[in-house]
């Protein structure tokens, strides 16, 4: 059990002897020698264990945590959506119907998440014999896990279903929504159990279970979203001045393969392992984000604006962050550096359409994200997917402190939590740090990392910033040839309070019968 990756179908495969003899007419007609419930499921330890990996095992779905959670962060400035997927494109534009396929399909996949952990937190208590550490622990992972699922449910489409325990013991599955901050009070009731429960740090066996400090983490991310500065101070607080979850020493170890295993600044994350990888059921990031020519698939290429946000001495997660035009990487073999010029004429013809596949062999914007793309080190040229995808980091926490002292307390108060993660990027500290610096922070320390859209989100609502500005700007492409700082899509238009959440999906609102509403506007 070193690596979470494990396939919870595996664990629980049932293998029936058929024995076809020749007399046999119909050798599948056996009567079946055993099945499973969820109700007999959970007898042992061991069936605890494989059971609360099966929870983990939803968050290498594609169609949820490993790639289709980007295509809400392609509507910010940070990126330009690329690939044959309409619906992305209709997202990074505002043009948003509730038959979208993807706004369906993140739906199910995080209930399914929700609906493994409340099976886990029902049953683990009844376990009769276990070892005690060991059940607290499940029963933490359990409810953290939960609780994730409703936190991005609520940062998408506001407004969700909240399906218990006693939803799950009664059936009763077809439920109305519950308002944005009823969603958020049971979140946070999870995560304050899962604190609880949860221990500070594991051993390597069991490296990538989350901790007591994804637990604060999370609470410090969601009282920020409700504006609790004191709350989100106290709980991040928790988290940076525990030395289980420092920073790494190099800001580029949280995107290493063999850095990230045994660093502390990954407070949660997918912890994908390349001989466990299964395209046709786990997607590991790496595909979505690696460069085509370089047998990624190339979703989400950045914006010349975001590569225009790194101060010129902030070369350490520039280059960490972004992949250009001639760059290269160790260990790819097939293509050492990016190279666009031989697909020009057909990028200069397409730039503009609003579908359609680009050429494999180049970004539409000349960048692409670098953090989720690494190579396997015999030299064989394939993606490595023991590259971990962090979804929670020590220094996003460090900026949401700061953030939340600046806003209770004024310009400076934030200094020390700033200056931490600048000093680490080997940049100069900052004196009367307000807002204005600490959005910068934020959007160069976490960029690409499905983090900025929210932020512009939560950041417009209480008017810290304007997105009508924003969003308004064209996204272009690099100024380098043969790009030219060609306007890949142009300025939108942000409509409130509508884009603040996508719309709950059509097919759900058809298969409750009207019991679930659609969001306003929509």
């Amino acid at each position: 059990m070193k690596f979470l990756h494990k396939t919870i179908c595996s664990l629980l495969l049932i293998t029936s002897i058929v024995v076809l003899g020749g007399c046999n007419k119909n050798p599948l007609d056996q009567k079946p020698t055993g099945s499973y419930t969820t109700g007999n499921y959970w007898r042992n330890q061991d069936d605890v264990i494989a059971g609360v990996l099966g929870i983990y095992n939803v968050l290498y779905v594609e169609d949820w945590i490993g790639h289709d959670l980007y295509a809400f962060d392609d509507q910010s400035d940070d990126i330009c959506v690329d690939g044959d997927h309409p619906d992305f494109k209709a997202i990074e534009r505002f043009n948003i119907d509730p038959s979208l396929q993807l706004i369906y399909i993140t739906w199910p996949f995080a209930y399914e998440q929700i609906e493994r952990a409340n099976n886990a937190i029902i049953y683990i208590p009844k376990v009769p014999v276990m070892d005690d550490a060991i059940r607290n622990r499940s029963l933490g992972e359990a409810y953290f896990l939960r609780a994730y699922a409703y936190f991005v449910l609520n940062q998408i489409y506001g407004e969700v279903p909240l399906i218990k325990e006693d939803n799950v013991l009664n059936g009763n599955y077809n439920v109305a929504k519950s308002s944005v901050d009823s969603v958020r009070a049971f979140v946070e009731a999870d995560l304050l159990k899962a604190a609880d429960l949860l221990p500070e740090t594991y051993g390597d066996a069991d490296r990538g279970r989350v901790s007591k400090g994804a637990a604060w983490g999370l609470l410090t991310k969601l009282y920020m979203f409700e504006d609790k500065f004191q709350n989100a101070i106290t709980y991040g607080t928790k988290v940076i001045s525990n030395a289980n979850y420092a920073l790494a020493p190099n800001y580029a170890d949280n995107f290493t393969v063999g850095s990230q295993e045994s660093n502390s600044e990954l407070l949660f994350a997918v912890w994908n392992k390349s001989s466990e990888a299964s395209p046709s059921n786990q997607s590991p990031i790496s595909i979505y984000f690696s460069p085509r020519a370089w047998q990624g698939w190339g979703f989400h290429h950045p914006t010349q604006n975001f590569a225009d946000e790194f101060e010129p001495k902030d070369s350490v997660r520039k280059h960490t962050t972004l992949l250009a035009v001639g760059d290269s990487i160790p260990n790819q073999t097939s293509l050492n550096t990016i190279d666009a010029s031989n697909a020009y004429q057909m990028f200069a013809g397409m730039v503009g359409q609003q579908t359609g596949r680009m050429l494999p062999s180049y970004s539409t914007t000349g960048y692409y994200i670098k953090k989720y793309t690494a190579y396997m080190p015999n030299g064989d040229g394939n993606l490595d997917f023991d590259l971990k995808q962090p979804l929670l980091r020590t220094s996003d926490i460090y900026l949401l402190v700061a953030e939340a002292k600046i806003r209770l307390s004024g310009n400076g108060s934030g200094d020390a939590e700033i200056n931490a993660v600048r000093k680490r990027a080997g940049l100069a500290t900052l004196s009367n740090a307000g807002m204005p610096e600490l959005i910068h922070e934020r959007r160069v320390e976490l960029g690409g990392e499905n983090i900025r859209w929210q932020d512009l989100l939560r950041w417009d609502k209480d008017k810290l910033v304007n997105l009508d500005t924003i969003v308004s700007k064209p996204k272009a492409a690099s100024p380098l040839a043969p790009y030219n700082g060609t306007v890949i899509i142009p300025g939108r238009t942000f409509t409130r309070p509508k884009d603040y959440y996508m719309p709950i999906p059509q097919q759900i609102i058809d298969e409750s019968k009207g019991i679930i509403k659609q969001n306003p506007n929509y």
